[in-house]
Parts: C-alpha cells; structure tokens; sequence
C-alpha cells in the first residue's frame, strides 16, 4: 500500500438513529449521539442513510431527525441528509423537506427500486435531483447491476457536475477508487470519502479526504489513528472491534451495532426496523470487545457498561 503522507483527518459519520421501545425518536438520545461523535472528532454526520434506517422513516420523522440534530449540534458539526428515492420527483420532494430542516447538505443515493432502473432512467434521477437543490449535495456511490445503467462511467459523470460537493464511495473498488481519485485531483473543491471502514487507509494512500463510516459513533477515533503514517495496526484494531460486532460474515451489522450503542449508555433501547438477533454467545462477545476498546470508545471511559 502506498504511504500516507500528511494524511488529512476528515471523519463523518452514517449515524445509526435512536429510536424509542414504540419507534419513535430518542431526544435524549439524539443529545448523547452528538456528544459521542464530538468525543471522537467526528466532524459530519449523515443522517437518514441506510445505516440510520432512513428509508424505513416516515417522512414526517426523518424531518423530525434531521432538525433536531440540525438544533443539538449547532455549528459543530457538518449535517448532511439523504434524500433518496424511488424516481427523481420524489427525491426533489425530499431535499425540499430536508433544505427546510436545515440540512446543510443532501446526498443522493442509487434508487430503492434499482433492479427497475435504466441508464435514461439513472441520469435523470440524478440531474434531476442535483439542479432542485439550493444546498450542497452529494452522492452516494454503491455498485449496481450492469442493467441498471449505473456503471462507473456514470457514476464519473455525476461527480463530475458542477454542484456535487461531496462523494461517498462505498464501492469498495479499486477501479472506483483510482477513478475517483484522479477527480479530486482535478477538483480541490470536492470533498471525497470512502465508506469502506476495514480499509480506509487505502483510499486516503490514493487521494481520498478521509471517510464516511456507518460505525463512526463507535471507531472514529480509531479511524483518526489509522490515518497516521504508521496507522495500519490501528486499522486492523477498528477491524476486530467491528467483526466482533458484527460476526466475521457482517451477519449482525445494525444488530449488533445497536446492541453495542445501548450497553454504552448512548441508545437507550436497541428498537430497530430491520431485524439482525443477536445470541448470547454474540452478546458475551460484544460486550468484551467493549470493554477492550473502552479508552477509544466509550463515553464515559470509567464507567461501566448499561444494563438491558
């Protein structure tokens, strides 16, 4: 792997959402996520993302989110919003939604119903969306079936428009991450991150600003370490915390994350949309790796861990 020299130290967060036993906000909770993230030197939040269960929210909640944190953070923090949709009106419908609750930022992510999808179809989801936009905006990059349209030289072509701000590449391509590399050489205006969290520190090697994680709340300060010169035994530490959440296959993902942000005090409960049960045996086992990484985790690092 190439040398990280001077590497820079943006970390934003997929934040997951905290969600009361009855399914509504956590307010209380929603404080203590901002704090967390300040803790770690997280400097964004993307709120509503997949991570945050955003496509499950009614509407009228996802407002709810996005102007409570928007209030809780003040200037402390970047605040960004996904707004994707099924078709190009209804992702209009939501950055409307979204520039009204004060989201600084909206990111477009590939459709819900891609398998539906065409190239005509993706380009104007797209355009449609970037030019309705009043605030920044980004996008969301995830690989789609060769069908969809959504190739990598669309995706070039999107990140290429003069209103994209922000690029999250979750690709986990090395082809996508040369690409999109020689753009933010291009573009110093942009602000690019990897969503790939077991390996950061290439992307940054090859020119990416820093990164945009679903378990931000958890590893940011980690990632921060990770991004040194001599950081790869802090990116393989991030990586164990990780596969101890989430098992070796990502079978527990939100699971166990949600699980590991209630025995930390930070959710109050672990209520969630999707469904990823945890064992005893994948409990015991989060709750070491919490107790392990206490000191870079946890915000209260004397404190023990929640009852539930």
């Amino acid at each position: 792997m190439s040398t990280i020299a001077n590497p820079p130290k943006i970390i934003w967060s997929a934040t997951p959402t905290p969600f009361r036993a009855d399914g509504a906000l956590d307010m209380a909770a929603l404080e203590r996520v901002v704090d967390q993230h300040l803790r770690l030197g997280v400097t964004g939040l993307f709120l509503a993302g997949s991570c945050g269960e955003g496509p499950f929210m009614p509407n009228d909640q996802r407002v709810e989110l996005v102007r409570a944190v928007v209030r809780l953070a003040g200037t402390r923090l970047q605040i960004a919003a996904q707004v994707s949709d099924t078709s190009a009106a209804r992702v209009r419908e939501n950055i409307g939604r979204m520039e009204q609750a004060g989201a600084q930022t909206v990111v477009v992510a590939p459709p819900w119903i891609a398998r539906f999808c065409n190239r005509d179809f993706a380009r104007r989801y797209f355009y449609e969306a970037i030019e309705a936009a009043t605030v920044r905006v980004g996008i969301y990059v995830l690989q789609q079936p060769p069908e969809t349209g959504l190739d990598l030289a669309l995706w070039l072509e999107v990140a290429n428009h003069r209103r994209i701000d922000l690029v999250k590449d979750s690709s986990g391509s090395a082809e996508y991450c040369q690409a999109f590399a020689k753009i933010r050489q291009q573009r110093p205006d942009l602000l690019l991150l990897t969503g790939n969290e077991f390996d950061v520190r290439t992307a940054v090697a090859a020119g990416y600003d820093g990164a945009l994680l679903g378990t931000g709340i958890l590893n940011g300060q980690l990632i921060r370490r990770a991004l040194s010169a001599d950081g790869a035994a802090w990116q393989q530490r991030s990586n164990e915390l990780l596969w101890d959440l989430f098992g070796r296959d990502i079978r527990l993902w939100l699971g166990g994350l949600k699980y590991a942000l209630t025995r930390l005090g930070i959710f109050s409960t672990e209520f969630m949309h999707l469904s990823y049960p945890l064992t005893a045996a994948d409990r015991a086992r989060i709750d070491a790796a919490l107790e392990r990484e206490r000191e870079y985790i946890s915000p209260s690092p004397k404190g023990g861990l929640a009852q539930v």
